[in-house]
């Protein structure tokens, strides 16, 4: 009776731990899916005839510093103009209303971009605390009112994924204070970061910021910041005082793998063992088979014997 009752313990004790486990495990595969799931819910933004642009407004574009212009790699255009002192040497210049025909698709694209990037299902809400200091990974990040990054950079780590997605969302403005910065690491890039925003006013001067800016306003850069993107304003002015905006553009994931095959594959000239093979020069032993030589010596040996045995056979005073 004593075994019975033991067996019967035991029995309800494994019948409790079960579904406790079962529990435990389901719970750690949902957070993995979970996370997976907002790790992949940002997709890039297509600026389709936007892509082209490196700065692009609806009203006046100026660079407020005569001492020394603002340099843009790309394309810009402004249907009011283009101040002297914003350069984009070799690129496309839209400057004035003779040429706002040819930026009306732009602007149509910079609308749809900033709708598209509205749309995204949110992956996290980060308020209004400054996003300086801090890593984030990719996803869709929201603050229901202004964003701001100071206090050190914002990283942007992309996991390894050369096509992981960044897009900040702010209901008002963004502002990026002095000692602030954006960068990047592991495999994010600057053509897949987006932030759609009321406006924006980067006053991190000396410093750098990462990202396509789609303002519904004006976009505002103090002296010497480097953009690595792209600065769009759809309904006001860009203004800068002497930077820099490097339009990115994203790099194939093929050639970071195919550039180290090749590398690997260089094994074939170690295969240069055939020149090991070279041991058919070796074989010039034959060449030590000179031993015919000797046998002249020898030849000479026996005809020098067989002279003797004729004097044998022929000698008469033998």
């Amino acid at each position: 009776m004593k075994l019975f009752k033991h067996h019967a313990r035991a029995t309800r004790s494994r019948s409790n731990t079960t579904p406790a486990i079962g529990l435990l495990l389901l719970a750690i595969v949902g957070f993995a899916l979970a996370f997976a799931g907002s790790a992949r819910s940002a997709t890039t933004i297509n600026l389709g005839a936007a892509a082209s642009f490196g700065a692009l407004s609806f009203t006046a574009m100026t660079n407020a510093d005569a001492a020394g212009p603002t340099v843009v790699s790309g394309d810009v255009g402004s249907p009011t103009s283009v101040g002297a002192g914003v350069t984009n040497s070799g690129f496309a210049r839209y400057n004035g209303p003779a040429d706002a025909s040819g930026m009306a698709s732009a602007q149509a694209a910079v609308t749809a971009a900033y709708l598209a990037a509205e749309a995204q299902t949110s992956t996290q809400t980060v308020g209004t605390a400054s996003l300086g200091g801090t890593t984030l990974g990719p996803g869709v990040y929201d603050s229901g009112s202004s964003m701001l990054i100071t206090g050190g950079a914002l990283t942007l780590d992309g996991g390894g994924d050369p096509n992981a997605v960044f897009i900040f969302r702010a209901v008002s403005d963004l502002t990026v204070e002095v000692g602030g910065s954006v960068t990047y690491t592991n495999g994010a890039q600057p053509c897949n970061v987006f932030w759609k925003v009321q406006s924006a006013w980067l006053k991190n001067s000396g410093s750098t910021f990462v990202g396509t800016i789609l303002a519904l306003t004006q976009i505002t850069l103090t002296n010497n910041i480097t953009v690595q993107g792209r600065v769009l304003a759809r309904n006001a002015d860009v203004t800068f005082i002497h930077d820099t905006i490097v339009r990115p553009s994203c790099a194939a994931p093929v050639a970071t793998t195919t550039t180290t095959t090749p590398a690997a594959t260089t094994t074939a000239a170690t295969t240069t063992t055939s020149a090991t093979t070279t041991t058919s020069g070796t074989t010039t032993t034959s060449g030590t088979t000179t031993t015919p030589g000797t046998t002249t010596t020898r030849h000479s040996d026996n005809s020098g014997d067989a002279g003797e045995s004729w004097r044998d056979h022929h000698d008469p005073c033998a």
